[in-house]
C-alpha cells in the first residue's frame, strides 16, 4: 500500500475508528474471494483496493451522524447516503481513476433490483467490485457491533444474506462468498486485532 492510501486510511482511522477496523476487514474479505474467484492479480488489487477504500467519503460525514446510537433524522440520512459520491471525488481528485476501483466506493450501495443509492442502479448496470463489495460490507456490518446494535452470528447474518440475494445482492457473487470455508470467517474475526 502506498503512502497516500495509507494517509488516507489513517485520517480515516481519526475520523471514526470503527469505520476504519470495517474497511480493513472487508479488504481482507477481499482478497479472500478474489482468490475464490481465481482473479488475475492485477484485478485482485483492484477489488482490494476499492473495498478497502468503500467508506473512504465517511472522512466527511460529521462523526455525530456516524456514531449516534439511535436511528438517523432523515436530513442525516441523506448526508450518510452522500458517503459514495464524497469518496468518489475525493479520490478522483487524488488522482486515483481507475473504474473498478472507483466503481466499489461509488457503487458498492446499489443493489439489483434498483432500490440502492445514489443512483438506484440496477443489476447489469453494477460493475463487478461494487457487487462483491456490497456483499462484504453487508457481512461485516452485520456481525461487528455497531453503535446502534450488536452484531449477530456468523449464521443469522448468512441466513440474512441469503434472503437478499437477487434484490440487494448478486446470486452469483453471493452463493461464492456463502461457499468459503468456515475457516476464513473465524479467522477473520478471531485472530486479528483490529
Amino acid at each position: 500500500m502506498n503512502q497516500r492510501i495509507a494517509s488516507w486510511l489513517s485520517n480515516l482511522r481519526l475520523h471514526d475508528s470503527p469505520t476504519f477496523h470495517h474497511s480493513i476487514r472487508v479488504g481482507h474479505w477481499a482478497r479472500r474471494i478474489a482468490a475464490e474467484l481465481n482473479l488475475s492479480p492485477e484485478q485482485t488489487e483492484k477489488l482490494v483496493l476499492g473495498c478497502t477504500l468503500h467508506d473512504i467519503g465517511k472522512i466527511f460525514v460529521p462523526k455525530s451522524i456516524l456514531r449516534k446510537s439511535s436511528a438517523l433524522t432523515r436530513n442525516e440520512w441523506a448526508l450518510m447516503k452522500q458517503h459514495p459520491i464524497r469518496g468518489n471525488d475525493f479520490l478522483r481528485n487524488e488522482g486515483i481513476t481507475d473504474e473498478d476501483v472507483i466503481g466499489a466506493v461509488l457503487y458498492h450501495h446499489e443493489r439489483p433490483d434498483g432500490a440502492g443509492y445514489p443512483f438506484g442502479l440496477t443489476a447489469g448496470d453494477i460493475p463487478f467490485c461494487a457487487r462483491i463489495c456490497s456483499i462484504l460490507d453487508a457481512f461485516d456490518s452485520m456481525v461487528s457491533d455497531r453503535s446502534y446494535r450488536k452484531s449477530i452470528s456468523f449464521a443469522d447474518a448468512k441466513v440474512e444474506l441469503w434472503k437478499n440475494r437477487n434484490q440487494q445482492f448478486d446470486p452469483y457473487y453471493l452463493t461464492v462468498f456463502l461457499q468459503m470455508s468456515e475457516s476464513h470467517f473465524f479467522e477473520l474475526y478471531h485472530a486479528h486485532e483490529f
